[in-house]
């Protein structure tokens, strides 16, 4: 007998993706609620093995080993969709231990990252955020002011994928100069217009870095107390990726001694409470995770995400009921 299928929406989704998810499937709102307690509610939905359900998160909610163990053990919990390019919010490996399929959205908000990686950098490079901030307190001096070109500069990406191949586009059309570092060592053919060198070249290379990597135990903390070292004075990070891939304790002292010039930050260790420090520091940008948010964006991975779990059911081997 083919299974009823439930869907769990633990957190908000763009209308695009709630409509395609209606016309084949019950939708079960669970919204508002802490790990605990949405679960618990799942659980009562779970009906002697006459449905199977898909768990729908974003990327502000975690499912570590805790909650995968009472998915397994209490739920009809088959899928979880994360709606997030990566899976750091997702206990993956442990979840396919465990039987339980995931799946996310990655490169749906590739576009949107790139350009807001690249809006942080010109905001800094230009020095927009400081001149906003002086005509807004009264002043005009533009005196004051040490901008910098980019063309003809280096620019450093670290992670050649979806979103750091983007930045590399748009790269070119500022004439820049092109380094990237990724462990994928098939891009370097793919991407000829990039020169793809080690992380230490890069670092100690580049005026630009940038970072667009997923988070996992091989990119913690890749930017570090010893390698933050290698770059120079001039020289500005961003990082629109993950807030783990940096060491922050090391980026605010390197951006107080003024062995960095500046930094712009999207993404931080704890979120939302983050390092406040950064606050302080008149060489940095900070933004609320934005760079993957626009309204273009979340409708986008909202309906790729719905597209991904009715194409995974309409498979032949996953038995379950599709609402014609």
């Amino acid at each position: 007998m083919n299974k009823k299928v439930n869907i769990f929406l633990a957190d908000d989704l763009h209308l695009a993706g709630i409509n395609l998810l209606k016309k084949h499937f019950t939708i079960i709102s669970l919204k508002g609620l802490d790990n605990g307690s949405l679960l618990k509610k799942a659980a009562t939905y779970s009906s002697a093995n006459m449905s199977t359900s898909v768990l729908v998160i974003r990327s502000v909610r975690n499912i570590g080993k805790t909650e995968l163990n009472y998915i397994k053990s209490n739920t009809d919990i088959s899928l979880i969709c994360t709606v997030s390019a990566g899976f750091d919010n997702l206990d993956i490996q442990y979840a396919r231990k465990l039987g339980i399929k995931c799946m996310n959205v990655a490169g749906a908000n590739s576009t949107a990252a790139a350009e807001f990686t690249w809006a942080m950098l010109l905001s800094i490079t230009k020095r927009l955020f400081r001149a906003d901030a002086m005509m807004k307190s009264g002043e005009y001096d533009y005196n004051t002011f040490t901008n910098s070109e980019l063309n003809g500069k280096t620019i450093g990406i670290i992670g050649v994928g979806n979103i750091g191949s983007k930045v590399a586009k748009i790269a070119m059309a500022f004439g820049m100069k092109i380094l990237g570092n990724d462990i994928n060592s098939s891009l370097k053919n793919k991407y000829l217009h990039i020169k793809f060198v080690s992380l230490t070249k890069l670092l100690s290379s580049s005026d630009i870095v940038t970072i667009h990597t997923p988070l996992d135990d091989s990119t913690k903390y890749l930017i570090n107390r010893n390698n933050i070292k290698l770059m120079q004075k001039h020289s500005v990070l961003i990082n629109c990726s993950r807030g783990g891939t940096v060491e922050e304790t090391a980026l605010i002292a390197a951006l107080k001694k003024g062995n960095i010039s500046y930094a712009g930050i999207d993404v931080f260790e704890r979120e939302p409470a983050f390092n406040k420090t950064f606050a302080k520091l008149s060489n940095v940008i900070l933004a609320p995770h934005l760079a993957g948010k626009t309204l273009e964006s979340k409708e986008r991975m909202a309906r790729i995400a719905a597209e991904k779990i009715i194409n995974f059911y309409k498979k032949s081997g996953n038995r379950a009921k599709l609402i014609n």
